[in-house]
């Protein structure tokens, strides 16, 4: 594939995930048409023809250029059938609106409305990768993973695995109190899981390989998003409260019940380290000059050193202040 295709894809890939990951309907909407306006230039570019700036232009050639690159299929893989949906272009072009709105205007729109435009985004870059890949005569999986390694350097990491471990136990654990309780199917839709996920993402390569491969690691987020799911049941709970004015669920109407859970958030924590502040050097650079700094007073003698700083002289590998 076009390392210029690649690109683009990688980061329709990224504009995806922060969609996935938002905590605002403005913020999974921005980010998630962000997803499909990147498609749209992978897709131009994969034919030759260079993407306008303009996105409303873009979209319309993008359009009438491939009006079927993001048709729904039906995908086989191995032992399995799997449908795969797409996207259709009448409610994307109501998502470019949506989009200009929530970049330049005030915004509103309902969390579940704003969930199933991210769940649209995610498809558009699915379809549109499968769409490439029966270009090129490639493997639509083998595309994907490597858009998401020039993405995230990964596209299943041991962390996915423990997530998806916690995320089965959950799912076992309402599935076994549906049974017990007598709404089996329901208790296991409703479960918090299923609206929850936690992902771990870097931009460095050694940083990346640790989030790929390590176990401890792995079982650490794990339990961070055990945490977290149980914190969405709790602000559920006190949602319920003051939506219900502190009666009991049974006297509380079902457009209630259903406000309850109707609501986005995500949990923003972040590490931005390896640079001294203000000036932005590594740490790693300026503890190499300091050390050598050190080396150089150590290895001479104190009268030397005295002469050195009688003389106004310093070691070409020492800091000198200003």
């Amino acid at each position: 594939m076009n390392d210029e295709v690649l690109l683009q894809l990688a980061l329709a890939k990224q504009y995806a995930h922060h969609a996935r990951f938002a905590g605002t309907p403005r913020q999974a909407v921005a980010d998630g048409y962000s997803a499909v306006d990147a498609m749209l230039s992978a897709l131009l570019t994969h034919s030759g023809k260079e993407p306008p700036k303009n996105h409303k232009l873009k979209f319309d050639t993008a359009r009438q250029s491939f009006p079927n690159a993001f048709a729904p299929e039906i995908v086989h893989r191995e032992k399995s059938w799997t449908f795969s949906p797409g996207a259709d272009w009448a409610s994307l072009e109501v998502y470019y609106k949506e989009w200009l709105t929530s970049r330049y205007e005030k915004f509103e729109m309902d969390p579940g409305v704003a969930s199933g435009r991210v769940r649209e985004a995610n498809a558009v870059v699915s379809s549109g990768i499968r769409y490439l890949a029966k270009r090129e005569d490639a493997d639509a999986d083998e595309l994907d993973e490597a858009a998401c390694v020039r993405a995230f350097g990964f596209k299943f990491s041991e962390t996915s695995t423990a997530v998806s471990a916690v995320h089965d136990l959950l799912f076992q654990e309402a599935e076994q109190f549906g049974e017990e309780h007598g709404s089996r199917l329901g208790t296991k839709l409703a479960a918090t899981t299923n609206y929850c996920d936690l992902d771990l993402v870097a931009g460095d390569e050694l940083t990346q390989k640790i989030i790929l491969e390590d176990l401890d690691i792995a079982e650490d987020a794990a339990r961070v998003y055990h945490l977290f799911v149980h914190l969405i049941d709790k602000i559920q709970e006190k949602r319920l409260e003051r939506i219900c004015e502190g009666r009991p669920i049974e006297n509380c109407t079902p457009e209630q019940v259903i406000d309850t859970t109707d609501f986005m958030l995500s949990l923003k924590a972040r590490y931005h380290g390896g640079t001294i502040p203000l000036v932005g050097v590594p740490w790693s650079q300026a503890l190499k000059g300091v050390l050598s700094s050190v080396s150089h007073v150590l290895k001479k003698p104190m009268a030397e050193l005295a002469v050195e700083k009688q003389d106004g002289k310093a070691a070409p590998d020492q800091i000198v202040g200003n």
